[in-house]
């Protein structure tokens, strides 16, 4: 009777151990589940994060900053075009070329002609435009002597309107066979003109008004 109360309670205590290290087996069991969820988690949130910075686009061409300035009538305003050899100034020819003229100080208000060049230099003319002004404008032709300071609008041969962004200015006298819009006249810095070579930056183009001179 004793051996089998010995043996009774040896099944006992070899049932309660393999019970105790099943519960033990099992807890170990659903802590690496939680950690291996963790670190799932963890490196999938990584991968998200590093997924929206690689498809972040990147701005490559901004528009500059408008100058914040009250409209000024093209009859009393001056363009100053700022370079790296000094500043030419011209008025415009108001009355004769009203549309471009405004349509001028409007692109010169919102900074369209900072940092871009005079990228045609010839014993002329000397041309710019800016990247950012697009489309036309009506032919508005003066009775006016494309002499020396004359400032016009650029156009595609054979065309009836001007290109919105490019003018260019005379260095000399010059004889044009198609019709051209006349825009204004160098009134200071025609020096400054025979200096500029190709490729000579425009700091910036603005507007002022004759009365401030």
């Amino acid at each position: 009777m004793l051996r089998q109360q010995r043996i009774n309670g040896y099944y006992y205590i070899f049932w309660s151990i393999i019970c105790v290290f099943l519960v033990g087996l099992s807890g170990c069991a659903q802590q690496e589940k939680q950690s291996s969820s963790t670190t799932d988690t963890s490196e999938t949130t990584q991968q998200t994060d590093t997924t929206q910075e690689v498809s972040t686009p990147e701005t490559q061409v901004q528009k500059p900053t408008p100058q914040t300035k009250p409209a000024i009538d093209p009859a009393n305003a001056i363009a100053v075009i700022e370079t790296e050899k000094g500043n030419i100034e011209f008025e415009f020819f108001a009355s004769d070329a009203p549309i471009t003229a405004k349509a001028f100080i409007k692109h010169a208000n919102l900074n369209y002609y900072k940092n871009e060049k005079f990228h045609r230099v010839e014993e002329l003319i000397v041309q710019a435009g800016s990247a950012f002004v697009d489309g036309t404008l009506p032919i508005e032709k003066g009775n006016h002597q494309l002499v020396k300071g004359v400032v016009l609008m650029a156009k595609e041969e054979g065309t009836t309107v001007s290109d919105a962004d490019e003018f260019f200015i005379c260095k000399d006298a010059i004889l044009l066979d198609d019709d051209f819009t006349t825009l204004g006249r160098v009134i200071k810095g025609l020096d400054v003109l025979d200096k500029l070579v190709e490729n000579d930056k425009i700091i910036n183009i603005s507007i002022r008004e004759r009365d401030n001179e």
